[in-house]
């Protein structure tokens, strides 16, 4: 994701009404989709998303430039989703394009979503960030490094044994076998 223009982001922080609904328009997909993925529920996606940028807005003042900006956005999005899923421990994978699955007929897409649905039920929530951040958002390892908290060594070292445990789980399944075969 690229970065919103600097003086979009100097006039935001110093308290710019517009520059702030700029910001907010052109990051607030992203992370959006984020908060998506992780949790699989829309309304509480749509909720999180109001509490991250109710939180963007009152640490904007402390932003140093030190990473990106959608990458400090990222992490305060991730933090968001950890403190909710702290908070009621009931966060469980959820295919959120479920509904559209149903419209299609082909059965192939259909055992896909249901492998990725079982390979995936099983991980937990720090898991499904770290898979979501660097496989399907593209982030690289350091920036993904920054939002956790992590050093990039420990970061690859989780990802090779998460991928690792995927493929294991994925070769277990009847489904997994079918497709491998």
């Amino acid at each position: 994701m690229e970065d919103l223009d600097s003086g979009t982001l100097k006039k935001a922080i110093k308290g710019d009404d517009k520059a702030f609904r700029a910001l907010y328009d052109h990051y607030a997909p992203f992370v959006w989709r984020l908060i998506l993925r992780m949790t699989g529920e829309q309304q509480l996606a749509t909720e999180l998303l109001q509490d991250t940028f109710i939180r963007v807005h009152g640490a904007l003042r402390k932003f140093k430039g030190d990473s990106s900006f959608s990458t400090w956005i990222y992490r305060i999005a991730h933090n968001s989703v950890l403190m909710s899923y702290r908070k009621n421990r009931k966060a469980k994978f959820h295919d959120p394009f479920e509904d559209q699955i149903t419209a299609c007929s082909h059965a192939d897409l259909y055992q896909n979503k249901q492998l990725a649905h079982i390979v995936l039920s099983d991980l937990t929530i720090e898991d499904r960030f770290l898979l979501v951040a660097r496989e399907i958002d593209g982030l690289s390892f350091d920036e993904i490094s920054q939002i956790c908290g992590i050093s990039a060594g420990t970061l690859r070292t989780r990802l090779h044994r998460l991928k690792e445990t995927i493929r294991n789980r994925f070769s277990e399944t009847s489904i997994g076998k079918e497709a491998v075969a």
